[in-house]
């Protein structure tokens, strides 16, 4: 600091009628001190299942006996951007159409799917996926 400084510092001390002798500073102790809680995930509403597009994600069954009709449709449908999260065979009770069990949030996603694969869309049983979709197909 200069010398000029000091002096208006000084002066200030002087003029203000104050006593210069400092007050005692009390530190906080670390139980009073605000600690700001790690923020949690923010609910906006959007179902973390959701993919970008906002669909469920599909689980694709084969319910015939052609091998490999799983697979195929599943890279159809990775192509037109849809999440296959898994293909394998139907072992439920035989089908006599392709179907799209969607679980109870999942209708909007059934509607898209049911447009692109020709499928129909019924509720899921209780022991099928309530995160995704599951297309057997039926061809």
């Amino acid at each position: 600091m200069t010398i000029s400084g000091l002096f208006f510092v000084g002066n200030l001390l002087l003029n203000s009628g104050s006593d210069p002798v400092a007050e005692p500073v009390t530190e906080a102790s670390a139980s009073s001190q605000t600690i700001n809680p790690v923020p949690g995930p923010i609910d906006d509403g959007v179902d973390p299942n959701l993919d970008a597009n906002g669909r469920l994600p599909v689980i694709i069954l084969n319910g015939t006996d052609t091998a490999g009709l799983a697979k195929t449709m599943g890279d159809e449908l990775a192509i037109a951007d849809w999440v296959v999260e898994e293909t394998a065979n139907w072992t439920g009770a035989p089908l006599s159409e392709t179907t799209i069990f969607y679980p109870e949030l999942g209708l909007s996603s059934a509607e898209e799917l049911a447009t692109q694969t020709g499928g129909i869309m019924v509720e899921a049983k209780a022991d099928m996926s309530k995160t995704a979709l599951t297309l057997v197909i039926i061809k």
